[in-house]
């Protein structure tokens, strides 16, 4: 990423974070006003929709485009590769325009220029694969490529949906060798790992530290698809393997470990989260003890999956109260560090949020208090008559 873009999202971390604070009642207005001063935001950043409905508008042209000179100019391989070519370049340009200028970095716009460069840029690979090639070799090194160039754009650009479509097309690719799955218990462990050393790496701009929390997730992901015994009893991975070998059941031993290992996994993550004080892995151990109760639900059917996934839920739902309400009675309101407060709800900003005492130090000294002449109160409007649900 350029600098200044890296700087212009640690400004936005920053703000945001010292909004949180506000809202929860840490600081006042003055000192957000402070920190809102010492680290100035120049992007212009409207709101989710308007930035999806930019993206939409924006994607409709390019593909219209595209489109209507294919088939004007009825282009042959060799010109449907020049085409998608001069398309992914003149994506290149624009992103890289959008990207320098503040008053459109955060418009939508950028993001999807930058998506359709990498996949103007895929598609040309993929034709010229296929022309020279036979169809498997094409996939699979356009599967190849696309892990290599979603990456470069993710890292380039800071979009962490890059690094989660990058991780989809690695693990496509491997499920295509044929020690797929084994691939992806390697590959997924390797990844997960990796990523979570990266989630607080303070040289990293903010986005590339949520991509790495998207890398996180996609290989615990693919490692619990590797060994999750649905997977191995129906032979998920192998199908996708361009062997295209009739695989036959399982052995009852492996099928015994897998289930074991399906129950096993969501436990580990769950203790990685809490002794990492990490809620987006603890989050992530639930939703895998889901689909454990699923998958053992098949096997043992003591119940319809509907009732299971119910009563499994139910259960997560009850656990979660029980555990708020202990913490809430608990000395001091912490439990070896849990605490039910909401003020770190937001994982990925605590980073931000821990520069806020300091920069809450910078800049003069505020004027001195002095006791006023009459009671504040302000006509009822922090109590009283008139109050409203509002401090």
């Amino acid at each position: 990423m350029r600098p200044a873009s890296v700087a212009w999202e640690r400004a936005a971390e920053v703000r945001g974070a010292a909004e949180g604070w506000h809202r929860a009642g840490a600081i006042d207005a003055d000192a957000r006003e402070r920190i809102h001063h010492a680290y100035p935001d120049p992007c212009v950043t409207p709101s989710p929709v308007w930035r999806v409905l930019t993206a939409a508008v924006v994607s409709a042209i390019a593909l219209c485009l595209f489109g209507g000179l294919a088939l004007a100019t009825r282009s042959e391989q060799a010109g449907l590769k020049l085409l998608l070519l001069v398309f992914a370049g003149a994506a290149v340009v624009a992103t890289e325009t959008l990207e320098a200028r503040p008053s459109l970095a955060r418009r939508g716009a950028a993001g999807a220029t930058a998506f359709w460069a990498v996949a103007f840029l895929l598609g040309a690979v993929f034709v010229l694969l296929a022309d020279r090639h036979r169809l498997d070799d094409a996939i699979d090194g356009t599967l190849a490529a696309g892990a290599v160039a979603w990456a470069g754009a993710c890292w380039r650009w800071g979009h962490p949906l890059f690094a989660g479509v990058a991780a989809v097309a690695l693990f496509a690719f491997l499920a295509r060798l044929p020690a797929g799955r084994y691939s992806w218990i390697a590959a997924g462990a390797a990844l997960a790992v990796l990523a979570g050393r990266r989630l607080d790496h303070a040289p990293w701009a903010p986005s590339h530290r949520h991509a790495a929390a998207v890398l996180l997730l996609a290989g615990l992901a693919a490692v619990y698809a590797a060994i999750n015994a649905y997977s191995i009893d129906q032979r998920s991975i192998e199908h996708l393997s361009r062997a295209g070998a009739r695989w036959g059941a399982p052995p009852a031993g492996l099928l015994l470990a897998a289930m074991i290992a399906t129950v096993a996994f969501p436990l580990a993550v769950l203790r990685w989260g809490l002794r990492s004080r990490r809620t987006l892995l603890i989050d992530a151990a639930l939703v895998l003890a889901l689909l454990s109760a699923a998958t053992l639900g098949h096997f043992v059917p003591l119940a319809p999956l509907w009732v299971v996934l119910v009563l499994a839920g139910g259960a997560i739902v009850a656990l979660a109260m029980a555990l708020e309400r202990a913490l809430v009675r608990a000395p001091d309101g912490e439990i070896r560090g849990f605490t039910a407060a909401p003020l770190f709800s937001d994982e990925h900003r605590r980073l931000a949020l821990e520069v806020i005492p300091a920069v809450t130090t910078f800049g003069p000294a505020g004027p001195t208090p002095t006791t006023p002449d009459k009671p504040l109160g302000a006509g009822g409007q922090f109590g009283g008559g008139g109050a409203t649900e509002r401090f």
